[in-house]
């Protein structure tokens, strides 16, 4: 009721603004036809290179459509997505008049009577907000206050309706509705980014998330100075310079892997805006769009990586398809899973055609073209996965080309799940009500082991040809083959796993994860030896 009036009232207004972006799209090659919007394809230009000079003059929303376009690797060509790449996240900044009357309509006080010390000139100034430097009264704490512009918020209604008639001109007449699905996600990511109180949200879950993650730190929210059009939240320090760019760009792809498979939100827009180095072996997420998985696509996602990984082209298919939905009939899923066994990524997605390896994404980028070739449309919760991961790739990659951080990320991620279960079966209050047995037991080890070991040598082979073998002796037997086969695991875990681990994990969790292995054995081992007495 409220949107009717407001586009009654203002119906002149949205008349002109319709009829601006028409005229600038048509001076870029989109020219109108009796009912619609046709592309003109006469122009040597590519589509990516039109829409980028078309959206940049249409102000912040068509701006911000550009930039999410470049993330959707299923809709657009490698080209088309660098050239929209390329759009600006800047504006000029506010002024400090604009800037004072919006947080006293925010929060109810002045910046001076808010905040210690606050500084008038934003350190940046992007799109849709821009950001302050500010101290607390009570603490002297460093702060960051990120604060929405209007116009975007008065801009919003129009500009999408508007976004939806160019479906169309994107997508061609085969995937109009494709596109239309793309600018409905693109409204519900712009609609959170101009409502802070989902950002706030989403970094109290993710705080809570990484109470015991140390390769991930959350800024804190002040809830008390955060608003719609404010959020106020801790200025973490950041690295100057990373001395490790490769482990670095391995850590964004595992914690985000993490975070999105494991963990209850991830970000799906990282990007150097909101995604600081701490140091080589702790990153942050300090703001942007959230989004979260149901526990039933996080576990077909996990397994449909896995699989990927493993090149098991018909076992990552199955996974996949459980993610999406048809949006023609015809077609079957014979024929996704024939394209899966057919990739070839240097040859059908244009990333990295300066190198002569094939990176894990770029498998990737080829099963989700291959989907929407085949008539599928992802989920939004797969879309907002896929931007993530493929944009948490890219930050990745730009620190450390010659490598796979992705591969590299999903191989640390799998083994921090793995530490995670261990944990879970050996909780730390289990072994606290029984360290003293565990600690009497560990004691006596090597006297067992000796025995142990002198049985095995001596002892079986005689009863074997001098003492009918009866049921006891049988059990005995058995008992002492048990405990030598977990004598060779626990010899195993204490020389082969620290070389492993120090392989795929860095030398803290390394450490960690042996000390728990170690225990684990030694526990079987001494079960196994109550249980021969």
């Amino acid at each position: 009721m409220v949107q009717r009036e407001q586009k009654g009232s203002n119906g002149s207004p949205l008349k002109q603004r319709r009829e601006y972006v028409l005229e600038r799209l048509a001076a870029f090659g989109f020219t109108r036809g009796p009912h619609r919007l046709v592309r003109d394809d006469h122009t040597g230009e590519s589509l990516g290179l039109k829409l980028r000079l078309a959206l940049s003059e249409l102000g912040p929303v068509f701006s911000s459509f550009g930039r999410y376009l470049a993330t959707r690797v299923d809709l657009l060509t490698a080209t088309d997505c660098l050239e929209l790449e390329a759009l600006a996240d800047h504006a000029p900044p506010m002024s400090y008049a604009e800037v004072r009357q919006l947080i006293e309509r925010a929060i109810g006080c002045a910046p001076e009577e808010a905040f210690l010390n606050f500084e008038t000139d934003c350190f940046e100034s992007h799109l849709l907000y821009q950001l302050h430097r500010a101290s607390l009264l009570e603490s002297g704490r460093s702060m960051v206050v990120k604060l929405v512009r209007p116009e975007v918020a008065q801009l919003l209604l129009c500009d999408l309706e508007l976004l939806e008639s160019i479906a169309l001109v994107i997508g061609g007449p085969k995937r109009t509705a494709l596109y239309k699905t793309a600018v409905g996600d693109f409204g519900v990511v712009l609609r959170q980014q101009i409502d802070l109180t989902h950002e706030a949200t989403a970094l109290e879950t993710l705080r809570r998330d990484v109470e015991d993650f140390e390769f991930l730190r959350v800024p804190e929210v002040l809830h008390n100075l955060s608003a719609t059009s404010m959020l106020t939240s801790e200025d973490l320090p950041e690295q100057g310079r990373v001395m490790d760019p490769q482990g670095v760009a391995r850590l964004y792809c595992s914690v985000w892997l993490r975070q999105a498979l494991l963990g209850h939100v991830f970000p799906v827009e990282p990007s150097p805006a909101n995604v600081v180095v701490i140091s080589d072996r702790q990153i942050a997420f300090t703001g942007g769009v959230f989004s979260s998985l149901p526990a039933e696509s996080q576990s077909n996602l996990w397994k449909y990586l896995i699989a990927s990984a493993g090149e098991s082209p018909d076992q990552a298919c199955s996974y996949f398809l459980r993610e999406l939905r048809r949006d023609v009939v015809s077609g079957d899923d014979e024929d996704l899973r024939h394209r899966f066994r057919q990739v070839v990524p240097f040859r059908d997605t244009g990333w990295y055609n300066d190198d002569d390896r094939n990176h894990f994404i770029e498998h990737l980028v080829v099963h989700w073209l291959a989907a929407t070739g085949c008539g599928y449309v992802p989920s939004p919760q797969l879309c907002a996965f896929a931007r993530g991961l493929f944009a948490i790739t890219r930050l990745a990659q730009q620190l450390s080309p010659e490598t796979d951080p992705l591969m590299e990320g999903l191989q640390e991620a799998r083994l921090l799940e793995s530490t995670a279960r261990v944990r879970e079966m050996l909780s730390l209050q289990r072994v606290g009500d029984h360290v003293d047995r565990y600690a009497a037991m560990m004691i006596a080890m090597p006297q067992k082991l000796d025995q142990m070991l002198t049985l095995t040598s001596e002892g079986s082979p005689r009863l074997k040809l001098h003492v009918p073998e009866t049921a006891s002796h049988r059990q005995a037997k058995n008992s002492v083959a048990i405990m030598t086969a977990m004598l060779l695991l626990l010899a195993a875990v204490a020389f082969a796993l620290p070389r492993v681990t120090n392989v795929f994990a860095g030398s803290d969790w390394a450490g960690r994860i042996n000390a728990v292995a170690f225990v684990v054995c030694g526990a079987l081992l001494l079960l196994a030896a109550s249980r021969a007495r």
